[in-house]
């Protein structure tokens, strides 16, 4: 072979090698990074997919059944291939033509587990504790979704009331006063004047040292006042009669009021404390006073809310079972930003919709939430926000999958 043939053909092979090495270096980033979205996007439909599919289910009077993908392995292999061949062109100046290809091979390996048991179980059945809902209301979830969503019923016992009235649709007229009540509620909301909160005082341990105390007076109490200086409780001077009282700031139940609750006397706001102490975990005591903004239409009472399975089973039987309707405001009511008929609208049809933001098949009929509309560039999205609130729900319910005790079941592609 020619030498300079030869030098040329190494010198190409040198060339070629940079260059796959370059575009492999190149490569593995990219296809990384599209990876880990397409993985992340694929579990969020997942999901969604999943929660659709149990409303689907509930709908038909099936049990619900959860699913989560618990891990992805992914193994990526970049394979270089170069070589040079003899050109077969007669116009080609050179004896030989490189030859050089990329191939990239994923090997996914993903790991899903049946969320079961005891303990998921008594987690779906059990009714959501107040901290939840206050929780997402910090958040900015709107009031009237909340309530409607996970409110069983509205109990009145104050200001000349006494009444049960179930978020229901089944019960046309104690539906219709539970939203009227919801209305009123979210209308002080949008005009700032609704309070969501705890119930915030101070609390007085009964053991008091005067100022002018001899020293060997205190010695009996010394351990008393030393283990609640352990649980919190600080000196506190007694403006009355000149004596050093042990107080600790307490943060109590959940209240919705239309009063700030922290401008009231302490003994005022340990007592409604301490109503609130009365009603169980997923009670939310609720009072709306003459007097103050919006007490024109009082209320006193308090909110018990739905299991996650009770919610589930709300929205399946507002397919057709149950619907929802439309429920006008009270006169007395303000101002309200949104009042859909419905919670969360799921329709119910033969074929899939086009305008489906998320659609799942079950027993030969599709289930679907339909995009929010967009009217003159606003987008009113109450049906999606819906169905976010109750993904973070479910969120709230399950425990962490990797204390799950039930088998995963491993895919490898």
């Amino acid at each position: 072979m020619d030498i300079g043939l030869l030098l040329s053909c190494r010198t190409l092979a040198c060339a070629l090698a940079i260059a796959m090495l370059a575009m492999a270096g190149c490569l593995s980033p990219i296809a990384l990074h599209e990876a880990v979205i397409e993985y992340d996007r694929a579990a969020n439909r997942i999901q969604s997919d999943m929660l659709l599919l149990n409303i689907a289910r509930a709908h038909h009077f099936q049990p619900l059944h959860f699913t989560a993908v618990s891990s992805v392995a992914a193994t990526f292999d970049f394979t270089a291939n170069i070589g040079i061949f003899p050109t077969q062109a007669e116009r080609n100046p050179s004896p030989v033509s490189p030859g050089l290809g990329v191939s990239v091979a994923e090997r996914p390996t993903i790991t899903i587990v049946p969320i079961e048991g005891e303990d998921f179980t008594r987690r779906i059945l059990a009714p959501m504790d107040s901290s939840r809902l206050s929780a997402l209301f910090q958040q900015g979830a709107d009031f009237g979704l909340l309530f409607r969503l996970m409110a069983k019923e509205l109990v009145v016992s104050g200001y000349g009331e006494s009444e049960y009235l179930r978020n229901d649709p089944s019960d046309r007229e104690q539906y219709v006063a539970f939203r009227r009540r919801v209305l009123h509620l979210s209308s002080l909301n949008l005009a700032r004047s609704l309070y969501v909160g705890p119930i915030v005082f101070e609390d007085a341990l009964p053991i008091s040292i005067p100022v002018n105390l001899a020293p060997g007076e205190g010695l009996a109490a010394l351990d008393k006042v030393m283990l609640a200086q352990e649980k919190g409780y600080y000196w506190n001077n007694h403006a009355g009669d000149r004596t050093a009282v042990l107080t600790k700031q307490v943060i109590g139940r959940i209240a919705i009021t239309n009063y700030d609750i922290s401008k009231l006397p302490n003994d005022v706001r340990r007592r409604l404390n301490e109503e609130a102490n009365q009603l169980p975990q997923n009670a939310v005591l609720v009072d709306v006073r003459p007097g103050d903004e919006g007490g024109d239409y009082p209320l006193h009472g308090y909110f018990v809310l739905r299991s996650f399975h009770a919610m589930m089973r709300f929205i399946a039987n507002g397919i057709d079972i149950a619907p929802e309707f439309h429920v006008e405001k009270d006169g007395r009511t303000g101002e309200i930003a949104k009042n859909p008929p419905w919670t969360l609208l799921i329709e119910e049809t033969d074929k899939r919709p086009d305008e489906a933001a998320f659609a799942i098949r079950h027993e030969s009929h599709w289930y679907s939430i339909r995009r929010a509309p967009q009217v003159e560039g606003l987008v009113f999205p109450w049906n999606q926000e819906a169905f976010r609130l109750l993904n973070h729900l479910y969120q709230m319910t399950v425990t962490e999958l990797r204390d799950v005790p039930t088998p995963a079941i491993t895919i490898a592609k």
